[in-house]
């Protein structure tokens, strides 16, 4: 699931103590995983992934074996960076891929995270890859609802947020196509501890999963969650039912 409204802790909003209580141990999890591969790898090691699934998996593997891990098949869904300009904009210069915008050669204000400046696969690439003229960025975070907003109302050009956001329609944002695969091969796939998840049972459940959830499941589930402020385990839980994947209640 996506995150809840970047401005709702300021709001007090609900949404805020029902997301970070689902979520205390997967944060603190990742944040501590962060934290040991940045001090054995060092802040600027060498990406691996890349857009090439196969390749990226295959490392992925070498690296999870070392550690105790198995890594599953990768599922359908796909959870990668995107990036969205106002429909209003888009139907304007007619555009439909990042190759369009990169054509059209507009000047673009990007809004995303400050880090989007040295990444390879959002500032300096969209300008490699596409042409793209990014003449500045906007640091209003990734895929938050002031970046959104920032777009919405013409003061930035486009916004990076993900494949899984639903809130772009709200926004009247579309996403414009990668079609020459700048970004990762981003598919969901589950990572079991060997020794705690590792039977037969669990791989079975997770492939069943796998095999049904599309990227557009998982935006409709970030919708119900992020603007129609459903609880994330009660989405998961009418949708876990709906494909028959647990038994109906």
């Amino acid at each position: 699931m996506t995150a809840p409204p970047d401005d709702c802790l300021a709001r007090n909003d609900w949404i805020c103590g029902a997301y970070l209580t689902s979520r205390r141990g997967i944060l603190g999890e990742a944040v501590l995983q962060h934290l040991q591969l940045t001090a054995a790898n060092g802040a600027d090691a060498k990406t691996v992934g890349s857009p090439d699934l196969d390749a990226t998996m295959k490392v992925l593997r070498e690296l999870a074996a070392k550690r105790g891990l198995d890594v599953l098949n990768p599922g359908r869904a796909v959870d990668q960076n995107a990036y969205a300009v106002s429909a209003a904009y888009a139907g304007k210069h007619r555009l439909r891929t990042l190759s369009d915008l990169g054509r059209a050669g507009l000047p673009v204000r990007l809004a995303a995270g400050d880090e989007c400046v040295r990444r390879a696969y959002c500032a300096p690439g969209l300008r490699k890859t596409y042409g793209i003229r990014i003449t500045s960025v906007d640091p209003k975070g990734l895929g938050t609802t002031p970046s959104k907003r920032a777009v919405q109302s013409g003061q930035d050009q486009m916004v990076v947020t993900t494949t899984t956001d639903g809130t772009l329609a709200a926004f009247g944002l579309v996403v414009l196509t990668d079609d020459k695969h700048l970004q990762n091969a981003d598919h969901i796939v589950p990572v079991v501890n060997r020794s705690r998840a590792g039977g037969e049972r669990v791989r079975n459940a997770l492939d069943k999963l796998n095999a049904v959830l599309t990227t557009k499941d998982l935006r409709s589930m970030n919708e119900q969650v992020d603007s129609w402020r459903r609880l994330p385990e009660a989405v998961a839980e009418r949708y876990l039912r709906s494909e028959g994947l647990i038994p109906a209640g």
